[in-house]
């Protein structure tokens, strides 16, 4: 008696439709991107990555209607890559969390051969797919344009006001525009009917989206998309031209209309923050690239810029105190994967290349997508590393493989199709058995949590010190635990903020906590030295209410004389701001801010948004009074100073004397 099966096809079929309904949930639950890290959105986040997976493993050892592969070239590239992937995760110094990370690019490695095998399976796939993929991108469109006008209605100034949806950043959304706009013009081109209106509404709302984003990264994305599409474009050079300029002509005025990408062009009041977005950018450049040049070969491993970036924070001239992402494309890969992620990327673009003429939508969406990825990394995000895959399969899928279906299967396809399934089936074991999120987060937080009760300081202090030894580039770790050994161990406590300084200069009372540990070690001079450092990193501390403490107070006249040395430390190229020994530590009458400083993005950084917001254990005293304000503002605003210049401070002798 035979026993009915599950055909593989079949069941492959499911995987994908269940596959795609958990992404439509983790890309449409505004803000997507960052919700998926919260339960219960992470089930669909991990059905998203798995589906495609699993998909591949019943199809590669169908036997009865075999797995159709690309030529030889994409499938020992894609899956050289996805080897290589999982070596980085696994001699990465983060093992577990790299591991854990590798999903998403592994996802959409297998989403491609998935994707290349079903488009094989019979005539008018291609067709069939990229008019789901029309529908996808307008309910895409759909969301993020109505998100945004319902957030328009809620604020005052709705021409500055970027559109963050449905994924939660101006700069995704940019992305999944220049995505949808090439599909919807061509196929607006080539449909008829209602699948015509279809496409023309999406690629005016793609447009929209872009316009919305104020990426500037985004217009660079679109120049592309006109580039190649000329290119591809069956014209003689003259009506190239003539189409060229009207497009430069356009592109100009797009850029002119929005206030962002304007005052790129033109400067105006928005200038100092483009410029402190420029500053941040450059500085994550520099970052990855001493990343990879300390790890060249396979990287720090997928995922793991959040765990390494603070290493190298103290040697840039500014940035933020961490990152998610490096904000170009080459750059993060050879941050995280080295020299075999550079040469995966140029493998896929070569083919790409190659293989463009198979299908010119694909070939185009991927010009533009790759100059507006050197401006951003999205591959985290399943949607973006999905539609790649999707798109570089139209490529690599020749039109006539679904003949193969009824051809015997040669031994060198039949070995090549079960290695792929024995990969992916070690992939798979590999992230369940070794993959683990980053244990240090919630050994932090629980610290932080249990260092309010004086009856569990020292519970707090051991939870720190074990979440050093995990990873000692934790600026959260060091700054707090430096408090909390303030007056217990005061030489434990200068070398914990003498540490987080290292890792992130500007800290807004690092230098204090450093004072205070000198104070109580019987050092006021050295202590004093602190003091000044602080004022001279967050000016506000010149009028803080903490210099009404006796102790603190003793210290004013040394501390005013450190801080003038300093300022003549000052290089020429940073004009010294004038300043009287009269103008520090003189506390005005009146009430005074007493806060603890919120890490608002630590969850996002550590990809778990089910952990609480960590709270520092320092308290930050401000004056209200006008006068304090009038006397913070005799130096810049804090972050004027960049960090290796106030490391050098930090380590350099200061003479109290003039």
């Amino acid at each position: 008696m035979t026993r009915a099966t599950f055909p593989a096809p079949m069941l492959a079929r499911a995987l994908g439709v269940g596959g795609l309904a958990c992404l439509a949930v983790i890309t449409l639950a505004s803000p997507g991107a960052t919700r998926m890290y919260a339960w219960p959105w992470s089930l669909a986040y991990t059905g998203t990555l798995l589906a495609p997976a699993l998909a591949l493993l019943a199809r590669a050892f169908d036997g009865r209607q075999p797995l159709l592969l690309p030529d030889r070239s994409w499938t020992a590239t894609a899956a050289a890559t996805a080897g290589l992937v999982v070596a980085s995760a696994l001699v990465s110094p983060f093992r577990g969390p790299a591991v854990l990370w590798s999903a998403p690019l592994l996802g959409g490695l297998a989403a491609f051969f998935v994707v290349v095998d079903w488009l094989g399976g019979g005539e008018g796939r291609r067709d069939r797919l990229l008019r789901a993929a029309l529908a996808v991108a307008a309910s895409v469109a759909v969301a993020s344009i109505g998100l945004w006008a319902l957030q328009l209605l809620r604020t005052d100034n709705w021409a500055e006001s970027r559109n963050p949806f449905p994924l939660g950043h101006s700069n995704y959304t940019a992305g999944l525009a220049l995505l949808m706009l090439p599909l919807g013009v061509a196929t607006a081109f080539r449909e008829r009917g209602i699948w015509r209106r279809l496409a023309w509404f999406t690629s005016l709302l793609a447009l929209v989206m872009l316009f919305t984003s104020g990426s500037r990264g985004g217009l660079i994305g679109l120049a592309a998309l006109a580039g190649a599409a000329l290119w591809q474009a069956p014209l003689d050079r003259k009506r190239k031209g003539q189409l060229a300029g009207v497009a430069a002509v356009v592109a100009l005025g797009f850029a002119l209309a929005h206030p962002r990408t304007r005052t790129t062009l033109l400067g105006g009041a928005g200038a100092p923050v483009l410029a402190a977005s420029e500053v941040q950018r450059s500085a994550m450049l520099r970052a990855g690239w001493r990343m990879g040049c300390d790890r060249p070969l396979l990287g720090w491993g997928p995922g793991t810029t959040p765990l390494v970036y603070p290493k190298y924070r103290g040697g840039l001239a500014g940035g933020a105190e961490n990152v998610l992402q490096l904000h170009c494309l080459p750059v993060h890969l050879w941050a995280e994967l080295g020299l075999a992620g550079i040469a995966g990327l140029l493998a896929f673009a070569g083919l790409a290349w190659r293989d463009a003429s198979r299908e010119p939508i694909a070939a185009i969406t991927l010009v533009g997508y790759a100059a507006f990825a050197l401006t951003d990394w999205q591959l985290d995000v399943p949607v973006f590393a999905l539609a790649l895959a999707t798109f570089a399969a139209l490529l690599a899928a020749p039109e006539t493989c679904h003949v193969l279906r009824y051809i015997d299967e040669s031994p060198r396809r039949r070995f090549a199709r079960r290695l792929l399934g024995g990969g992916a089936l070690a992939g798979l074991a590999v992230i369940t058995l070794v993959g683990q999120p980053d244990p240090t987060p919630e050994l932090n937080v629980r610290a932080l949590a249990l260092g309010r009760d004086p009856a569990q300081v020292a519970r707090a202090i051991a939870l720190f010190h074990d979440s050093l030894h995990l990873n000692p580039d934790q600026e959260i770790a060091h700054f707090n635990l430096g408090w909390l050994l303030v007056v217990r161990d005061p030489p434990a406590a200068e070398k914990h903020f003498r540490a987080a300084a290292r890792l992130v200069p500007d800290k807004g009372g690092v230098y204090f906590g450093l004072g205070l540990a000198r104070l109580n070690q019987g050092r006021p001079e050295d202590a004093a030295r602190a003091f000044a450092l602080e004022c001279l990193n967050d000016p506000r501390f010149l009028s803080s209410p903490w210099w009404r403490e006796p102790a603190i107070a003793a210290t004013r006249d040394a501390s005013a004389a450190a801080l003038a040395a300093l300022l003549r430390q000052l290089p020429a190229s940073i004009p010294p701001p004038s300043f009287r020994p009269d103008q520090l530590g003189r506390v005005p009458a009146g009430p005074e801010r007493v806060y603890r400083r919120e890490r608002t993005g630590y969850p996002v950084l550590m990809r778990d948004l089910d952990l609480p917001t960590p709270v520092d254990l320092y308290e930050v005293r401000e004056s209200t009074a006008p006068s304090a304000l009038a006397a913070a503002a005799i130096l810049p605003p804090k972050g004027w100073l960049p960090s290796p210049l106030l490391l050098t401070l930090l380590d350099a002798p200061v003479s109290p004397k003039p």
